[in-house]
């Protein structure tokens, strides 16, 4: 038997790709269009902006009852994937890189493997004690040494960020390859902590890589234009003794031989949490388009809410959580509002000034962002135990 953790986790996720965010902007000109020609003036109604954009939200605490783990999704080039690993709450993103498509290679593919790969890593990862903590980057490492083993037809790069929370400590380790990143706001929704990209160029995110050789499976195709996005992957076979002792001896200097990078490069960070702080990881979908005081002006007005609904005697527990969802997709959908304004100063459009570029407006990307809100066990049963107390109104 193991103490129960200190801190439990709302976990929150969001996702649109990039395609499916064109096609709902299209139709939605079209019905403010359609709007203003058949209404006068005084009389025009605002046409609500609601791009369709995939929420998911989880509550990780003790007992682990209704908590089921995701290994990959269908968000374009972006995936995800989140697991429970005994007092750790593992999950991370990652992007596939867009300019394998031009080699008629779906890079697609690749990205959500990684993740898969990447979840089952996390699963597999022996901790002799509940409370012991998980290293993201060894994840890291067995995942692409394992999609090496394996030889699927997953070809292409990928970005990835994989982050461990420990739920018996507070502490979150981070082991990020390139430019998807992570914001860490306190409990008054100021940014603490924002990792920086990892970049040999601008444009150009450190990878992991694996390309298509002569003697391996075909590669699989990009889905055409006007088709759906592609929402194949590959997860691990069963492992051997052998194919264990190859995952486990892979050292990628083959990679490193011709310049790829590894996991080897991942940069590994450290920070411990506590109560209300909020973790904000994504892919650069989120941070090229939303500047970091953006996301908490919009987790400001959330949490505000949150507060007051959570303090109302015989308050329903869901409805926070389901409050935080929507602070998921409302992060999300700001990163699509942006990346759609042809004039607007955005993050990236900053970042290519400062290289030499000339360049205005949003980036249009697939968009995959996770929240983790930490809180700190005692304190939510103290809350909910006062409003138990309090009369009804």
């Amino acid at each position: 038997n193991s103490l129960r953790p200190r801190f439990q986790a709302v976990l929150a996720s969001a996702w649109i790709s990039k395609r499916s965010a064109n096609r709902y902007v299209d139709e939605y000109v079209k019905r403010v269009k359609a709007e203003s020609s058949q209404t006068k003036t005084s009389a025009r109604q605002a046409v609500p902006f609601d791009p369709p954009i995939q929420v998911q939200v989880l509550r990780a605490v003790e007992p682990f009852a209704g908590y089921e783990p995701l290994d990959a999704i269908n968000g374009g080039e972006d995936s995800l994937f989140h697991v429970r690993l005994k007092q750790n709450l593992v999950f991370g993103v990652s992007d596939g890189v867009g300019g394998w498509n031009e080699s008629g290679v779906d890079p697609s593919i690749f990205s959500r493997s990684l993740t898969a790969y990447s979840a089952a890593a996390a699963e597999n990862t022996f901790l002799l004690h509940d409370s012991d903590e998980a290293d993201p980057k060894d994840i890291m490492r067995r995942a692409f040494a394992a999609m090496r083993c394996d030889n699927i037809p997953a070809y292409g790069s990928a970005t990835e960020l994989v982050l461990n929370l420990s739920l018996a400590s507070g502490n979150l380790q981070a082991a990020q390859l390139g430019d998807s990143t992570f914001v860490i706001l306190d409990p008054k929704q100021k940014a603490r902590v924002v990792s920086a990209e990892q970049q040999h160029r601008f444009n150009m995110p450190y990878q992991l890589t694996i390309p298509p050789t002569g003697d391996g499976p075909e590669p699989l195709k990009p889905a055409a234009e006007g088709e759906e996005d592609s929402a194949q992957f590959f997860r691990p076979r069963p492992e051997t003794e052998q194919t264990r002792k190859q995952i486990e001896e892979d050292d990628f200097s083959d990679l490193s031989l011709v310049g790829f990078d590894t996991p080897n490069d991942a940069r590994l960070e450290k920070h411990t949490l506590g109560h209300n702080d909020i973790v904000v990881a994504a892919t650069d979908g989120l941070f090229d388009n939303v500047a970091v005081d953006e996301v908490e002006r919009l987790a400001d007005r959330f949490m505000l809410a949150i507060s007051k609904i959570s303090s109302i005697p015989g308050a329903k527990r869901p409805q926070d959580i389901d409050l935080f969802g929507g602070l998921a997709y409302s992060i999300a959908a700001q990163a699509v509002t942006n990346y759609i304004q042809r004039d607007l100063k955005s993050p990236f459009a900053e970042r290519a000034k400062l290289a030499g570029y000339s360049y205005t407006g949003g980036k249009p990307d697939d968009v995959t962002i996770m929240l983790a809100w930490v809180r700190e066990t005692s304190r939510v049963e103290a809350q909910e135990r006062q409003n138990e107390n309090k009369p009804k109104l």
